[in-house]
């Protein structure tokens, strides 16, 4: 047999399967069309034109062809980061690319400065939500002056007749590292004590941990405060395995930061995805990093192409590739 019979022979037997694709995508400052607020506080950007369809169209085809190749479905479910609102998710879903997966809609508004927030978008045929709330961080300093960040989205639902928890995070940035350290590890401490809950009613539990860490896989805060390995067979029941790790590289990531790619876009899994009682089998995670989504020319050419830089428009589609997860079920 030839590689490409062997090829589609392989993709043959997956497509009789059931598989689901699970993916987390940070869409660069997605604010909302009606929206008086800017990208930045100088105020110089706003959606003018078609900029604001334009950038629809292209999530909602992103979107639409994340885990498409493995499971010739629309994902079902997608976490999201740097959304203004309600209305963005709803132009979304309604949009061509994805109308046919009939999408619903899951964000609270936090209140972060930049008014941007994390998501959820999910094919209601496949995912039911069950409960799900903002967990709401206000910070004060020495001088009792309040502070923000986004809020964690954390959701319980039944996806194809399995119970999973799930936690969407987008944290602070380390660059203003004395301000937001703190912020970063309180976030990260919190994060561990509801999964600890969760294990604690049940050991089985399956939970995931997805968003933007703003840091890398292998950051000692993520492996000390979270408790994550880097191989599935390591874990121990209160131990999540994050299989960024094997994917990071200075050749691949989500996004470049400082001129190098840096893999801040995670999905982390509890091990109750890998018992033989779970009805949901890990397949693999990676990193969907499609050439349309690259630059094409000049010195930044294989990085996301991305809507702006600073002022300037690019009309691309973000500074982050997403990340996914196949199951099989």
């Amino acid at each position: 047999m030839n590689l490409v019979s062997f090829l589609i022979l392989h993709k043959t037997i997956l497509l009789k399967q059931n598989l689901a694709t699970i993916a987390f995508y940070n869409v660069e400052n997605f604010y909302s069309k009606s929206s008086d607020k800017s990208f930045l506080p100088s105020n110089f950007i706003k959606w003018k034109d078609n900029r604001y369809d334009t950038k629809v169209n292209k999530i909602a085809f992103c979107i639409s062809k994340i885990g498409k190749l493995e499971t010739n479905e629309l994902p079902y479910l997608v976490g999201l980061a740097e959304v203004e609102n309600e209305e963005v998710l709803q132009d979304l879903i309604q949009n061509d690319f994805l109308k046919d997966g009939d999408y619903k809609t899951l964000l609270y508004e936090s209140l972060d400065e930049r008014k941007i927030n994390v998501g959820l978008i999910y094919r209601q045929q496949f995912f039911e939500v069950l409960e799900s709330e903002p967990i709401r961080f206000i910070f004060k300093d020495q001088y009792d002056t309040k502070s923000y960040t986004r809020d964690i989205l954390y959701v319980k639902g039944n996806l194809v007749g399995e119970i999973i928890h799930l936690f969407i995070v987008h944290l602070p940035s380390k660059i203003d590292k004395e301000v937001n350290q703190l912020k970063r590890q309180h976030i990260f401490k919190t994060i561990r004590k509801r999964i600890n809950d969760l294990l604690t009613e049940n050991y089985s539990a399956k939970i995931v941990v997805m968003g933007d860490f703003n840091d890398a896989p292998t950051n000692s805060d993520l492996i000390d405060e979270l408790d994550t390995r880097s191989k599935q067979e390591e874990i121990n029941r209160n131990e999540l395995f994050n299989p960024m790790v094997s994917l990071q590289s200075y050749k691949r990531g989500s996004m470049i930061f400082k001129k190098q790619w840096m893999l801040f876009d995670q999905q982390i899994f509890s091990k109750g995805f890998f018992t033989c009682q779970s009805n949901l089998e890990y397949i693999k995670t990676d990193i969907f990093d499609a050439d349309f989504l690259k630059n094409t020319g000049g010195k930044s050419t294989g990085s996301p192409f991305r809507t702006f830089l600073g002022r300037k428009y690019f009309g691309g589609y973000s500074d982050h590739f997403p990340v996914y997860t196949i199951l099989k079920y």
